[in-house]
């Protein structure tokens, strides 16, 4: 058999005889689904072992601790943004990221399979050690989380055209929010509903689901196609990366309003956190149990529908418009949301409904608390698509990874913002919390405001002088 005919029966790589127009058109295509999948796969994953909702609440009813209990949330929330830098500064050499990103998915098994093992010893005994491990494997799952976000943007910097990375994150977030639904209620509830098995029994299964899916979504994104892009000379150091960063924000007026956009999303997102607490204290359903319930499930649907129906408004809007006008709204979303808040209460009572099975009544108070956390919702969900395509079209493409590290390493110490909050409430009300968040809201939109229209690309003429730091040509491998 001669080498032609050998030739002839091998199997074509995709794409093999295709023009390169066309060929380029179905990877990018495939990487759009394959994106879309992980992300919605992953946002349901994350409602089996959520923070605040799931593992907080087997936490407490364990041990009665809300020390501990407050602790499930910081890890979760500093483990997750303070390596990203470190993570960065040793990956931006690299040409293509999917290698690092699959071998993260071993290591994300390994961390789960010890989150899962501390759960399965909370079902023996609710033990110093038990606690132990299993606080050992949500700190590491939640590094793996910071790990697998920053490659995933720099990721999709390479994979999804910059016209659809709006529609991109809008479509991801927005199957992401319909099957979370889905989820909670026809699982997560069903599962703690189950009789006959005890409270650590019930969270034991939903880590393994949740460890599962979460293992699925990352695979998804791992399928794509990934060519080599531009990428840094060399490996630099933290305390390099850290020097870098500082200079772009010297250097750059975007960046900079949106580090303090960043620092304004940590006060507004408090918001979610008191709602419940304060539509109780205001609302006047201090005294009625089973109203409290009512309103705690029907804000956090409303929460979550809130951003589900605004996912893909989001992302056209940020596509058409540009991230700066997404962020503008997304202000007045912050704004308008706390201001509601504190309007409801001030309202007559023109007509009153029944909450089936309780004793709750919903009233005109109450219809516009639920658009005050529809507002909030929408802003929270601005944020995060008009932000991620901030990052992906300002960073400078061989120093992406940084450019995202630095920011969420650098704010990682607001994660702790809400124990001040708990305090402020404390001590002068909610209301007077509230109040805050309304500044924050004007913050937010004052920063956005300042920001100038997308320039569609990064500029390495950022600082007039041309002294911008993070571009040089010897900076980037050849």
């Amino acid at each position: 058999m001669n080498s032609d005919s050998a030739d002839a029966g091998a199997p074509l790589p995709p794409g093999a005889g295709l023009p390169a127009s066309e060929a380029r058109a179905r990877t990018s295509r495939r990487n759009f689904v394959l994106g879309v999948l992980n992300g919605t796969i992953g946002t349901a994953s994350f409602d089996f072992i959520h923070p605040e909702l799931i593992l907080a609440g087997l936490v407490y009813a364990l041990t009665g601790s809300k020390l501990l209990v407050a602790l499930v949330s910081v890890i979760n929330k500093g483990a997750s943004l303070l390596p990203q830098l470190y993570i960065s500064s040793h990956l931006e050499h690299r040409p293509r990221k999917r290698p690092f990103y699959v071998a993260l998915m071993f290591v994300r098994a390994a961390s789960a399979t010890v989150l899962i093992y501390g759960l399965w010893r909370l079902m023996e005994e609710a033990s110093a050690a038990a606690f132990g491990i299993f606080f050992t494997g949500w700190l590491l799952t939640s590094l793996c989380g910071g790990a697998s976000y920053v490659i995933m943007l720099d990721m999709v910097g390479r994979l999804i055209p910059l016209k659809r990375v709006g529609n991109f994150f809008g479509v991801r977030e927005f199957m992401g929010g319909l099957l979370s639904l889905g989820a909670g209620y026809l699982v997560v509830q069903p599962i703690l509903d189950l009789p006959g098995y005890q409270l650590p029994e019930k969270y034991f299964g939903l880590g393994i689901v949740g460890a599962v899916l979460a293992l699925v979504a990352m695979l998804m994104l791992a399928m794509c196609r990934e060519e080599a892009g531009p990428r840094a000379r060399q490996k630099t150091t933290v305390m390099e990366s850290l020097r870098r960063g500082y200079g772009w924000l010297k250097a750059d007026r975007n960046y900079r309003s949106y580090l303090w956009l960043r620092v304004a999303f940590r006060i507004n997102d408090l918001a979610f956190a008191f709602f419940i607490p304060y539509g109780v204290d205001r609302l006047r359903y201090e005294h009625d149990p089973a109203g409290v319930v009512a309103l705690g499930g029907l804000l956090l649907a409303t929460f979550k529908l809130s951003r589900v129906v605004t996912s893909t408004l989001w992302g056209w809007t940020v596509d058409r418009y540009g991230d700066r006008t997404c962020l503008v709204w997304t202000g007045l979303c912050f704004t308008l949301g706390p201001v509601l808040a504190l309007a409801a209460p001030l309202l007559p009572q023109l007509f009153e409904a029944p909450i089936p099975l309780t004793n709750a009544v919903i009233d005109l108070p109450l219809c516009v608390y639920f658009l005050a956390l529809v507002a909030i919702g929408g802003g929270v969900q601005g944020s995060i698509i008009g932000g991620n395509r901030f990052l992906i079209s300002n960073a400078p493409p061989h120093r992406r990874l940084s450019y995202v590290g630095f920011l969420n390493t650098v704010t990682s110490p607001l994660t702790l913002l809400p124990l001040a909050a708990g305090y402020l409430a404390a001590e002068a009300g909610i209301t007077t919390l509230f109040v805050v968040l309304v500044g924050g809201g004007l913050m937010w939109m004052f920063w956005a405001w300042r920001m100038t229209p997308d320039r569609h690309g990064y500029l390495p003429a950022a600082d007039p002088n041309g002294a911008d730091p993070a571009f040089t040509e010897s900076d980037i491998a050849p």
